[in-house]
């Protein structure tokens, strides 16, 4: 009995909680609203005492200091793109010349049978990954694995390969901020093989 009666008391002081709510909620909107009403009077008699001119000339002041203000958030978001592009353009140029510089020792020790051995290799192979996790885009970091997993395959085809590592350096030069216009399929890999015709397409298609 007396668990009911205390629960139907904790009911009454509920609604009687929620009713005082409901009605400082009320009075507050018409306090506010009022002070809005009251406001837009107040401005209108302004208005109205004030000269034409003076209003234009408040106006105009006014969309000329939030202009002012738009352009200066403006300005400071394309600052901070820019040095955020080239914090990353500082930071991926390392790791994206020792991809290169690795390339290019891969191409010797093929052609001019430099010495370039596997634990070199390997160990070249992992400090540009580390680099890459860090620092590279998701699109290199795509074509880069896309050719680890290859070369690991049981029908590697070196020849393939050799155009999805031709990928990867172009991603790296679209990543410095250069762009494709007039490069073809193959002549990346032309500075290191000389019969890439034989190679490509007759077809080649400029990206």
């Amino acid at each position: 009995m007396k668990t009911k009666l205390k629960a139907l008391w904790d009911i009454v002081i509920g609604l009687v909680v929620l009713f005082v709510l409901i009605a400082i909620a009320v009075a507050a909107i018409q306090y506010i609203g009022g002070l809005i009403i009251k406001g837009i009077e107040t401005l209108s008699e302004i208005a109205s005492k004030t000269d034409a001119v003076v209003i234009v000339a408040l106006i105009t002041g006014g969309v000329s200091i939030f202009g002012v203000v738009i352009s200066s958030i403006i300005a400071k978001i394309l600052d901070y793109r820019q040095k955020t592009k080239r914090y990353l353009y500082e930071k991926r140029e390392e790791p994206y010349s020792d991809f290169i510089k690795m390339v290019y020792k891969i191409m010797h020790s093929a052609k001019l049978g430099e010495e370039y051995s596997e634990v070199k290799m390997f160990e070249d192979t992992v400090q540009f990954s580390q680099k890459l996790t860090l620092w590279g885009s998701s699109k290199v970091i795509k074509k880069w694995l896309r050719f680890r997993l290859s070369i690991q395959e049981k029908d590697f085809d070196p020849e393939s390969n050799l155009f999805v590592m031709e990928d990867i350096i172009f991603e790296i030069r679209k990543d410095m901020g250069l762009k494709r216009k007039g490069l073809k399929k193959g002549d990346l890999l032309s500075f290191f093989i000389n019969d890439i015709k034989n190679l490509t397409d007759s077809n080649r298609i400029s990206k």
